[in-house]
């Protein structure tokens, strides 16, 4: 029954390649939104925060020139205007935020820097934007969660109503067709699911921010339990489905690191986790014994893809290649780079021709580009970011940025996600938030932590013990004091 129906579903894979050039109409529509957006910033309206997150991996591209317009652009171009205009500063006044901005500066400098030997100028032009663009996102959520009352509990709804769309848009993929990559055993496609995001790595980068968020939403005090635990099970299916081997080690050593710093919190999302796991391996399996009609050799072919060989490339090539080839761009320029956004123009220069594509690491992708310079700011930068959201984990949203960044940074050791603005986004939002200077969580039975309760309502709490430092920049001593978040437990889930 299920062989006979699979002809008639749409095509397992499908890569379509379309660009809309930008209308006149989508320009008002963008104008539009930004000064909307603008607007409520001004008035201070919490929900700038939520829509932030949201947008990030739905971007609506349209061309302009050499580069493109996008519904997050036009959201950060209008919080942007919105806060400067309703007074507030341009240097955060929180410590943390002054110190991880001014790194954060330098990796802007690098980018510029890089220009020295760039054959591609316009290149480095978008890439040096590109990191602005990031840097405007991590300080609106920084200047909104300082000033606006509520703006936590909207970013985290944001985010995680953002990974509910985009999980259930990548199981569509994987149940009735149209994933735009798989592996092929028997001559028979396996999907891998994307859903918006780029390809399935890129949806696997978007799942390690996202994920962490709805781990440490019950601290949140945000409520919506149901909006957690649906966006819990159907992230973790389809970070299975993306087939991602980096994606699923990652996130289950994030998760791992989670239960060991806060097991209470882990526990509660432990059900919906191991759920939305089993059922997207379901799925793989059904397309894997019914579709490819896998034996013993397709079990073998299978696991030699997984662990052992990359597959072919197809135009986008294989580490094989990228490596060396960034190694050798790297020779050329060794101190700044041959430019930044330069290494996929200059893969024909090192023999890969055919294949325009990042370097596979973003770190061997900065030495090449950014050279030494670069690189050593790149880990700085990272040290400063996982120190300083470690010490403010006693702040969920610090929580969740420690294990996003800390589980794309050790993935980038075999991939670059930062080059694609839908994962990067959500990572430089937690990070922005994560450096927020806001009333740090409540140690009052039935309070909102971070005034959170998207509706104002106190609601009856958990006993969860607060095991992490209270203060935002020093670490406090062990404490058994309850914290005040919804009434949830895992059987729910």
């Amino acid at each position: 029954m299920v062989i006979a129906t699979l002809p008639a579903l749409p095509p397992v894979i499908v890569q379509p390649i379309t660009r809309e050039p930008l209308s006149t109409m989508d320009g008002v529509v963008f104008v539009a939104i930004a000064l909307a957006t603008a607007v409520a910033a001004w008035r201070r309206r919490p929900w700038v925060a939520g829509a932030l997150a949201f947008a990030i991996p739905f971007a609506a591209y349209r061309d302009i020139g050499h580069t493109t317009l996008t519904v997050e652009k036009a959201l950060i171009l209008g919080a942007v205007i919105g806060l400067l205009a309703g007074g507030a500063p341009v240097v955060p006044r929180s410590p943390a935020g002054r110190r991880v901005g001014g790194v954060a500066l330098l990796l802007l400098a690098t980018i510029a820097l890089s220009a020295v030997h760039a054959v591609y100028l316009g290149n480095v032009v978008r890439e040096f934007f590109k990191q602005a663009e990031y840097l405007a996102l991590a300080w609106c959520a920084l200047t909104l969660l300082e000033r606006v009352p509520r703006a936590s509990g909207w970013l985290v709804a944001g985010a995680g109503a953002g990974a509910c769309i985009v999980a259930g848009l990548a199981i569509r993929e994987a149940i009735l067709g149209g994933a735009p990559s798989g592996i092929f055993i028997n001559g028979y496609p396996v999907p891998r699911v994307a859903g918006p995001l780029e390809g399935p790595n890129q949806l696997a980068g978007y799942l390690e921010a996202a994920l962490p968020i709805l781990w440490v939403w019950p601290l949140t005090g945000a409520g919506l339990g149901p909006v957690r635990g649906l966006g819990t099970a159907l992230g973790s299916a389809a970070l299975v489905l993306t087939q991602s081997r980096a994606g699923l080690l990652v996130t289950a050593l994030t998760y791992a690191l989670l239960w060991r710093l806060r097991r209470d919190v882990a526990r509660i999302s432990a059900a919906a986790t191991a759920l939305g796991a089993l059922a997207g391996f379901a799925i793989s399996a059904a397309w894997f014994i019914f579709g490819a009609h896998a034996g013993e050799f397709g079990i073998q072919r299978l696991l030699s893809l997984l662990f052992w060989e990359s597959g072919p490339g197809g135009g986008l090539g294989t580490r094989s290649q990228l490596w060396p080839a960034a190694i050798a761009l790297f020779k050329r320029q060794p101190l700044v780079g041959v430019g930044a956004g330069n290494y996929e123009m200059l893969l024909p220069t090192v023999g890969l021709h055919g294949i325009q594509t990042h370097a596979g690491s973003l770190y061997l992708q900065t030495l090449a580009e950014q050279g030494i310079v670069g690189l050593v700011v790149l880990l700085v930068f990272a040290a400063f970011v996982l120190q300083t959201s470690f010490v403010r984990r006693a702040n969920p949203l610090a929580m969740a940025a420690f294990l996003a960044w800390a589980g794309l940074l050790a993935h980038q050791v075999v991939d670059d996600l930062f080059f694609f603005p839908k994962v990067a986004g959500l990572c430089w939002l937690l990070l922005g938030a994560a450096l927020a200077d806001a009333r740090p969580i409540s140690p009052r039975v039935g309070g909102s932590a971070f005034g959170l309760h998207l509706d104002g309502k106190p609601r009856r709490p958990e006993r969860l013990t607060q095991d992490a430092p209270a203060d935002g920049d020093q670490p406090a001593a062990e404490s058994t004091t309850p914290v005040g978040i919804p009434q949830q437990t895992p059987h729910r889930h």
